[in-house]
């Protein structure tokens, strides 16, 4: 590895642009450093899928360098350090310590950057290292991908801004034009503009083999041992595709306020935070069942950390929904009128119960029961999530995909930042900004009517614990009682939709919708609370039973679940019974002012309980269930009602 070393680009006589200015072409994006890096790398990997290729293989690995790797990493930086102040200080604190962090983003399944090393090489097909490693803004032939991504070609700023020193190392394979397989290896480095005993420097550095001109890569046999002695994944078989090295990767937490000394997460913390970036800015190409696909894996120093989806987060799988109904056709299509012109397909779904509890989420404007449009283009990677107005009901939101049509994607493109996050018609003209901005329009028109907003007697039902307020009334009620719905939640792990909290009041979407399919995936559900005093606690032989009996009640487990039963939306609330005796199952609805009514109106469907799951399935009609054994799980199955809040509730008698 001695052999290499470091370049430094001068100023040429035809000018050139500043490593500020690379940096800076990004422009000042509102997410932060890792979600950009999220989005970015992930762009440019999905650009580059191999048209043979299924699934594309794109991972995140947070890699603290052990013993057998940390000192070659401490030797490459020390090898020809660039001739400047800021640079020499940087790289020369990674030569002093005693370990070094990187970020490895690679991808398989993906072309590799094949071509040209030398910007002024003559014209050729594949152009990939050079609109990478060397050129800035490089597109030519962008044309011939209209569905692409990357319209501008400043996606790979994102890795020097997510390094505390902007250097970086490109590890790629690719098959070449004889159909040889070629590897190839170098280091970048985007510091600041300088001066160096009378001559100015861009501030861009090169690692690998310095010419009069330029620093040509390693290639092959250099490149793979080199590699393989910095610890980085290689290639298996006939595999092609890129690593991206980010040297010590910037991991302050985005979810805590700007300040001089900026917290920085431990590997798993930002492990996790890379995980839910992956899934709520990429899931629409990670969908199983798509012709082509993204397999995304995080770890964090070799442990696999789980990346939400559709399967286990319930947001998720609304949104996944939405989309499946937009490719397919069966949602709806918003137009503009004039001119006339189709911008693309919609659909959305109701969700029942679903949170948003993700930073990553949050950090999209995502947080509590959803009410958004995810927007996307040909590339099918989110571009932004639209927020509209709340339902008035606390546990019904909604989430929809809004995907533009083939013949304005390119318009759509050109509407868009240089960090893909945006639909702006201020940067069009003409028919293309009308198509734009008349998008905007029917978003806030749809999302208005989904909503109810257009409803001037709309309301906001408040959350009320109504179980909490029965029991401190209890004393006044005749007969045995049961723990109504004063269940106290434990959230999940952040990353993670789950059904309602802290109650077990719920409610159903309006009528006319679909409600979820038998079988859909819901998030981990919370905890229960079980009054460990009082458990255990039997009459005593042959004499009166206790007044108070805590561990005779049913107990409610949990928040209930939305299921479809002949046909028809239920919910199931699961219930602990503690000994035998009568059971006997209540559903109220709960009014605008917490309350709750027995009777309804006229021409208005009471809510029923339909009866009794017992744990071997087996459905008992009626709301009394008589139990004989001892500690069981059973359910409780009621109707799901449109637009209304429930209050469940559960007596035992001994």
């Amino acid at each position: 590895m001695n052999a290499f070393t470091w370049y430094s680009q001068p100023f040429r006589a035809d000018g050139g642009i500043t490593a500020d200015g690379l940096l800076g072409q990004l422009g000042r994006p509102q997410l932060s450093r890792l979600t950009i890096l999220v989005r970015e790398a992930a762009q440019n990997s999905w650009d580059a899928r191999c048209p043979d290729q299924a699934v594309v293989r794109f991972q995140l690995d947070l890699v603290t360098a052990g013993a057998a790797h940390a000192g070659e990493w401490r030797r490459l930086f020390a090898t020809g350090l660039p001739a400047q102040a800021d640079t020499d200080a940087a790289f020369k604190k990674i030569t002093l310590a005693p370990s070094v962090r990187y970020l490895a983003v690679s991808d398989r399944g993906t072309k590799g950057l094949g071509g040209p090393t030398r910007s002024d090489a003559q014209q050729s097909v594949r152009r990939e290292w050079l609109r990478f490693v060397l050129n800035s803004g490089d597109r030519e032939n962008g044309h011939q991908q209209a569905t692409s991504g990357g319209t501008f070609g400043y996606g790979k700023g994102a890795f020097f801004l997510a390094s505390k020193v902007g250097c970086a190392f490109v590890y790629t394979r690719f098959e070449d034009e004889d159909g040889s397989l070629r590897s190839r290896f170098i280091g970048t480095a985007v510091r600041k503009a300088y001066w160096h005993d009378g001559s100015r420097y861009t501030g861009r550095h090169w690692w690998g083999s310095p010419g009069t001109e330029h620093c040509e890569p390693l290639h092959d046999a250099a490149a793979d041992e080199t590699a393989r002695r910095l610890g980085l994944p290689g290639f298996a078989g006939d595999e092609t595709g890129t690593t991206v090295v980010v040297v010590e990767p910037d991991l302050t937490d985005p979810t805590l306020p700007d300040s001089e000394s900026p917290e920085e997460m431990n590997a798993a913390d930002a492990g996790a935070y890379l995980a839910d970036a992956a899934a709520w800015n990429l899931w629409p190409i990670m969908l199983e069942g798509r012709k082509a696909r993204m397999a995304v894996t995080v770890t964090a120093n070799g442990v696999r950390i789980p990346v939400p989806g559709p399967a286990d987060d319930e947001t998720l799988a609304f949104f996944a929904d939405a989309y499946r109904r937009t490719v397919t056709g069966s949602g709806e299509v918003l137009s503009c009128l004039k001119p006339r012109k189709e911008l693309g397909g919609f659909a959305f779904e109701y969700t029942y119960g679903a949170s948003v509890t993700s930073p990553a989420a949050r950090e999209l404007g995502l947080e509590g029961p959803p009410h958004h449009v995810c927007l996307i283009r040909g590339p099918e990677l989110v571009t932004r999530y639209y927020a509209g107005p709340e339902r008035p009901s606390p546990h019904v939101g909604y989430s929809g995909v809004f995907k533009v049509s083939e013949e304005l994607d390119p318009v759509f493109a050109r509407s868009e930042p240089p960090t893909h996050d945006a639909w702006a018609y201020q940067q069009l003209k003409g028919q293309d900004a009308t198509f734009v901005r008349t998008l905007e329009r029917r978003l806030k028109e749809r999302c208005d009517a989904i909503s109810g907003a257009t409803n001037k007697r709309a309301f906001k039902v408040a959350d009320y614990a109504v179980g909490s307020v029965a029991q401190r009334l209890g004393h006044l009620l005749a007969g045995p009682g049961g723990t109504g719905t004063a269940v106290i939640d434990v959230a999940p792990r952040p990353g993670t939709s789950y059904p309602p909290g802290p109650s077990s009041t719920t409610d159903a979407p309006d009528a006319g919708h679909t409600a979820p399919l038998p079988g859909s995936p819901f998030g981990s559900v919370p905890a229960e609370t079980t009054d460990h005093r009082s458990e255990g606690a039997a009459p005593r032989p042959g004499g009166p039973r206790p007044r108070t009996t805590a561990t005779r009640r049913p107990t409610l487990i949990s928040s209930p679940r939305f299921e479809i039963l002949d046909g028809r939306p239920v919910l199931v609330q699961r219930v602990r019974l503690h000994g035998s005796g009568r059971n006997e199952g209540h559903v109220k609805v709960v009014t605008g002012d917490g309350g709750t009514e027995s009777n309804s109106p006229a021409g208005v469907v009471a809510p029923r309980v339909h009866g009794w799951r017992t744990p071997g399935g087996r459905l008992v009609p009626g709301e009394v269930l008589y139990h004989s054994e001892g500690l069981a799980e059973v359910e409780l199955v009621v109707d799901a009602l449109p637009d209304v809040v429930l209050d469940i509730s559960v007596t035992g008698q001994v």
